[in-house]
């Protein structure tokens, strides 16, 4: 039996940019005001000023999806542009670190500033979050129990931050590494039962780790205040329909694990740790080297674990008729590479980390018309 074809939501977090020098500037506040017309989205500050973040409106198709993300990278780049400014979509940015102190001034970051100190003042970093429309939480705890198997996988293809700090890092997804030493973030462990849940977020509040459930920031997650389940993993994506593909393959993970679900398929709890480390080796190699499935137990060549996603979620990919758009995605993942690997292709052997830049500035307005900004 068909099952009905959840809405879904997509938060970006983009940097603001010198478009020549590549270095981050502090112009959240002077580009949300030079926003002019209807965007849908909702454009917010985030930890730092040097960042700007979007979250789109309730889409129940990936072409309103798509829309919402063209109309938003389109408004912000604008307005960047006005300030002297420039939009990258990349998980970290490889320049050496500012300096000056850019945090946002609200009570949320002051408090989180206050907490976690160094954490939060290094924490540059750019994600992008996926909403699957989820009104019954039960059921979702369940979900995020068994999707937890591909968090590792959704990583890998996502990985866009290799440089940090003036250094390659080494790794596909270093803002992975980065937020992993925050005490709430990472992948989310098993529960047992949604009062198990609950008593986990209790006691984390009872002992002040957190104020309450918005603060938990696993790879997936069940927002306190929407009904949705929120996949947190991915670094933020250089194109856009990229963006959409990733969107259109979350949703099918969530389909397809209710599917088992009704039709009795049994997985076993994975291992928090065995986790951990699929998510590390994930992070290190991104689509380069074998990934780990924490369900077999076992490395597997990464394009290949990739294939059994897709052939396992492809059933409710061709009801949503979303099947072509997520298929080409991969086939254009293993013949060009995630977003670090053609970084460092940019960069090149000198690491030009400003010509780097430049081309994700490049490509973050990919199919984008910015014609006339210097003048509006």
């Amino acid at each position: 039996m068909a099952m009905d074809i959840p809405a879904v939501g997509v938060e970006e977090e983009y940097q603001l940019v010198d478009p020549n020098s590549g270095a981050m500037r502090a112009d959240c506040k002077r580009v949300m005001r030079r926003l002019n017309g209807k965007v849908t989205a909702e454009i917010q500050h985030e930890l730092h000023l040097s960042q700007i973040e979007m979250a789109s409106p309730i889409c129940h198709t990936l072409d309103e999806a798509q829309q919402s993300l063209v109309d938003t990278r389109q408004a912000l780049s604008r307005a960047a542009m006005q300030t002297g400014a420039a939009l990258s979509a990349a998980g970290t940015n490889p320049l050496p670190l500012p300096h000056t102190d850019d945090i946002t001034p609200k009570e949320r970051y002051n408090r989180m500033t206050q907490q976690y100190q160094q954490l939060a003042r290094d924490l540059f970093i750019f994600g992008c979050h996926v909403h699957v429309s989820m009104p019954d939480r039960v059921l979702g705890l369940e979900v995020m129990n068994r999707a937890r198997r591909w968090l590792p996988a959704l990583l890998a293809i996502t990985a866009n931050s290799p440089f940090w700090d003036g250094h390659d890092t080494g790794y596909a997804s270093y803002r992975r590494e980065l937020w992993a030493q925050w005490p709430m973030a990472g992948p989310p462990p098993h529960f047992q039962s949604y009062a198990d849940y609950q008593e986990t977020i209790a006691d984390l509040i009872q002992v002040g780790a957190i104020a309450d459930e918005s603060f938990i920031y696993w790879d997936v997650r069940l927002p306190e205040k929407i009904p949705t389940i929120e996949f947190r993993v991915a670094d933020v994506m250089l194109h856009v329909e990229d963006v959409v593909a990733y969107v259109g393959l979350i949703r099918a993970i969530v389909m397809q694990t209710q599917v088992d679900m009704d039709d009795r398929v049994t997985q076993e709890p994975i291992c928090n740790q065995l986790l951990r480390h699929a998510m590390w080796q994930a992070a290190r190699y991104g689509v380069s080297e074998k990934l780990i499935d924490p369900v077999e137990k076992k490395p597997l060549d990464a394009h290949r674990l990739l294939g059994r996603l897709f052939d396992w979620c492809a059933p409710v990919l061709k009801q949503s008729g979303d099947v072509d758009r997520v298929e080409s995605f991969l086939h254009r993942l293993s013949q060009h590479g995630n977003g670090a690997m053609k970084q460092r292709e940019w960069a090149g052997n000198s690491l030009d980390f400003s010509e780097a830049v430049r081309c994700c500035v490049r490509e973050t307005a990919h199919g984008i018309s910015l014609a006339d900004c210097s003048s509006q």
